[in-house]
């Protein structure tokens, strides 16, 4: 199995998210509206916990594990892209995606994360227990 690589511009050790297959590019739309900055599609290991370290908002379901910058972050974001002075790099800047995921359960990971994320302390702690027993 293989991993693929995204970014916005592509590089010499990425592609550019223009040359993805439509349906990743769904994948890259739909974290970008919901200010997911990196998304990794794991091959085989499954992860259900969040996480919160020093510049991300971690949320891992199954093999999909999607991070976005803290609203205040102790160590800054930093991707190696233009951008004006003062300037921030806001929303999707990394997907990194195996050669077997199934773009279905990834968008629906994203619609939790969303779900999750906007919703009060026990609407997240019942979809924690719901994905225990999934």
């Amino acid at each position: 199995m293989n991993k693929y690589t995204y970014t916005v511009r592509g590089s010499k050790t990425t592609t550019a998210i223009a040359e993805a297959p439509r349906s990743v590019q769904a994948v890259w739309n739909e974290a970008s509206l919901l200010g997911i900055n990196i998304i990794r599609v794991r091959k085989e290991k499954e992860r259900y916990e969040t996480t919160k370290g020093r510049t991300f908002f971690g949320y891992h379901a199954g093999l999909v594990s999607l991070y976005q910058q803290l609203s205040n972050p102790i160590q800054e974001l930093w991707f190696r892209k233009k951008v004006k002075l003062g300037g921030e790099n806001k929303g999707m800047q990394v997907l990194e995606i195996a050669d077997n995921t199934d773009v279905q359960d990834t968008l629906k990971v994203i619609s939790d994360f969303e779900y999750y994320t906007t919703n009060g302390f026990f609407t997240r702690l019942f979809m924690s227990i719901r994905r225990l027993f999934a």
